[in-house]
């Protein structure tokens, strides 16, 4: 594999973990996969697979497409919240029935 294939698979894997994440996990992991992240990428360019100027620039593009999947996760959770609303059924026995403590009305 050469260096621009790793930055393509990077950024593939990166989107696709956000997203995974997002939908899935709180807001907290976002902060450990963008340091595992960085830690690959560092790894990359000490390891000498890639030069130190492409090791940065995956580096960030990895953790920005980590965190842009994370947020089209969380549109895509708020989208599905807002497009299924929840139906109550009315089944008549609440309408009778007064909570504890409260006055009796006069008719």
């Amino acid at each position: 594999m050469q260096g621009d294939e790793f930055v393509s698979l990077l950024v593939c894997l990166s989107l696709l973990t956000g997203v995974v994440a997002g939908l899935r996990f709180n807001v907290r992991l976002l902060v450990w996969l963008c340091l595992a992240a960085m830690v690959i990428g560092t790894g990359l360019g000490v390891g000498g697979v890639v030069s130190v100027g492409r090791c940065v620039l995956m580096t960030t593009v990895g953790v920005v497409a980590l965190q842009v999947g994370y947020f089209v996760a969380l549109v895509i959770g708020a989208m599905r919240l807002a497009e299924a609303p929840v139906v109550v059924p009315d089944d008549g026995v609440a309408r009778g029935a007064r909570a504890e403590g409260s006055r009796p009305t006069r008719a």
